[in-house]
């Protein structure tokens, strides 16, 4: 009978979406789109409030109609005769975080009236900015996104989108917020580096990073404990994703518009050229579809847990979107997404055309033979009077392989404990339209469209670069 009642007393997380008012950030980008069409599809919201700024001298409601003709919301328009009326539920709100105010008095009386769900989405995931740069935007956007939110009336919950890598500094990542951040503080950083030269701060910012990898994990760690320090009294959960790939089912199998991570470092396959990547092959990836992701996110933000009266709550509960189980090794990334490939020849040599090793030797290697493969390739184009392309990609895949080299070198552990009592408390109904376990995802059927998604994205890329150039 206890369970009997458990289940009678759960609440639908359709219910909990119906006619609510959503407030995003980040919404321009990779997990914002999906997070976006998927509340569009599947749930009677009310309204969808985008904050957008000025990008490149277009103004944020053109940005929105940028975004809403992206193929992501082909399936939406489609399958529904009254598309349009799904679209007009979306407005974009002019936002500036460089000013005290970040939008205007008329929009923040609006929305301190109207909102009832928050998902912070935005960030600076460039691992290789300088560390006022990344706790400007990481931390500093944030705090004033919540001093805006923490005014508003309706509101029930809120969604900040953390990474998973948040303590990599610790071998067994665990669901809480670790506040050991060094100087004092974020905001001691900040005072200290005011008064630097440049080349001080290259000087001091590896002592300050300690054994953090990057700005951007170190920054999200800091926005981590801003936030438990300035409003545990606001209904929020911290979401911690690990490395998030493109789509496995919706709306587009493979789906994906970033070549970020493992997806760039897929890119030379998808051309027909082999590359060695550094790091461990046995070493879990732990990545997750961006379809999953952001259904685990839905799910977060209708957690009846999260929603608690403002004289029970004490601090933020951590939900930790990865697992233990299974997962993709590294080494298994170029097998496993040459079962995309369209003929059997290019499965078959698909097979070697990403190596991942340890060995710095064997790398180097690769990378001169990749360089020497560019630079004929783009000599050849020189010639033919084309434009030279292979050496820039060269370049641009380095890179990416570069900033994902220390989590490709690394294995944590994880503790799930959040997550999986999300996913237990799900009625039948609402876990067909979230499906977000990880350990249940079909691998090998994922990867069929991993490869054919990338060369749509970058098909996307080409068609945009001829359109800029006339």
């Amino acid at each position: 009978m206890g369970d009997l009642s458990m289940i009678a007393s759960r609440s639908s997380v359709q219910d909990f979406y119906k006619d609510s008012v959503v407030l995003i950030t980040g919404g321009s980008g990779f997990i914002g789109k999906v997070l976006i069409e998927k509340l569009l599809r599947c749930f009677e919201v009310k309204k969808i409030y985008l904050l957008l700024r000025e990008k490149k001298n277009v103004k944020s409601k053109d940005r929105l109609k940028e975004i809403v003709q992206e193929p992501i919301f082909h399936v939406l328009k489609n399958n529904n005769s009254t598309a349009a009326s799904f679209f007009s539920k979306v407005t974009a709100i002019d936002t500036n975080f460089q000013q005290a105010e970040i939008i205007s008095e008329q929009d923040r009386a609006v929305l301190h009236a109207e909102v009832t769900v928050v998902f912070n989405v935005m960030a600076s995931v460039k691992f290789d900015e300088r560390i006022e740069t990344a706790l400007d935007t990481n931390v500093n956007c944030s705090r004033k996104l919540f001093d805006l939110v923490a005014k508003m009336s309706q509101l029930r919950s809120i969604v900040h989108v953390s990474t998973f890598y948040s303590n990599c500094d610790r071998g067994h990542i665990e669901e809480r917020i670790f506040d050991n951040v060094p100087f004092g503080g974020q905001d001691n950083i900040l005072q200290i580096f005011s008064h630097l030269t440049e080349h001080e701060k290259d000087q001091l910012t590896p002592f300050i990073l300690g054994g953090m990898p990057n700005s951007y994990t170190f920054s999200k760690k800091c926005a981590e404990v801003m936030i438990r320090e300035r409003y545990s009294h606001l209904p929020i959960a911290i979401f911690r994703p690990p490395v998030v790939i493109s789509a496995y089912q919706e709306p587009i199998p493979g789906w994906v518009d970033n070549f970020n991570g493992v997806v760039g470092c897929c890119i030379p396959m998808t051309q027909g050229k082999i590359y060695c990547a550094r790091g461990e092959p046995n070493f879990p990836s732990h990545s997750v579809p961006v379809d999953y992701c952001v259904a685990a996110m839905l799910a977060v933000g209708a957690e009846p847990r999260n929603h608690r009266p403002v004289e029970q709550i004490r601090t933020p509960v951590v939900y930790n979107y990865a697992t233990d189980g299974n997962n993709v090794r590294w080494g298994d990334y170029g097998w496993r997404a040459a079962t995309g490939c369209a003929t059997p020849l290019g499965r078959f040599f698909g097979r070697f055309a990403l190596g991942v090793s340890t060995s710095r030797i064997r790398r180097q290697l690769f990378i001169w033979w990749f360089v020497f493969q560019a630079v004929v390739a783009d000599l050849l184009l020189t010639i033919t009077g084309k434009q030279q392309k292979n050496f820039r990609l060269v370049k641009r895949v380095l890179a990416l392989e570069k900033a994902a080299c220390f989590f490709a070198l690394h294995r944590w552990t994880v503790q799930n404990d959040n997550m999986h009592r999300v996913q237990r408390e799900l009625t039948e109904e609402d876990r067909k339209l979230l499906e977000f376990d990880i350990d249940k995802l079909d691998w090998k059927d994922y990867f069929k469209h991993f490869v054919p998604g990338i060369k749509a994205a970058l098909a996307r890329c080409a068609q945009r670069r001829r359109i800029e150039c006339g």
